[in-house]
């Protein structure tokens, strides 16, 4: 019976050590991939759906809390929460929601 408590305690120190592996690799990669972006020029947003009237269906916001509203954001990206890389330029028009700047998106993923 001990050996039975000692082989599965030893089992379970072994598994979520592996698991915290998997995560710190996770974690070193995707900072690698952000650091690569940033480099590339991309910057990094997360599309935030609003139904409140008045205000604009899709926008994106920074992690500086700034938030952009798109003209031409494709389908695929219209969903709230995704984490998104684009390059941008300004527009010089007026805004059609309070909160956000309007921009071209030049490219995304």
């Amino acid at each position: 019976m001990i050996k039975f408590t000692i082989i599965g305690s030893l089992f379970l120190v072994l598994a979520c050590n592996s698991a915290k592996d998997i995560s710190t690799e996770q974690i070193t990669e995707n900072l690698e991939q952000e650091k690569e972006m940033l480099a590339q020029g991309f910057t990094k947003g997360t599309i935030v759906y609003s139904d409140i009237e008045g205000d604009c269906e899709y926008t994106i916001k920074l992690d500086d809390g700034r938030f952009f509203e798109s003209t031409d954001l494709k389908e695929d990206f219209k969903k709230d929460g995704k984490i998104v890389w684009f390059t941008y330029g300004p527009l010089r028009r007026m805004n059609k929601c309070e909160k956000a700047s309007p921009v071209s998106i030049i490219e995304m993923k």
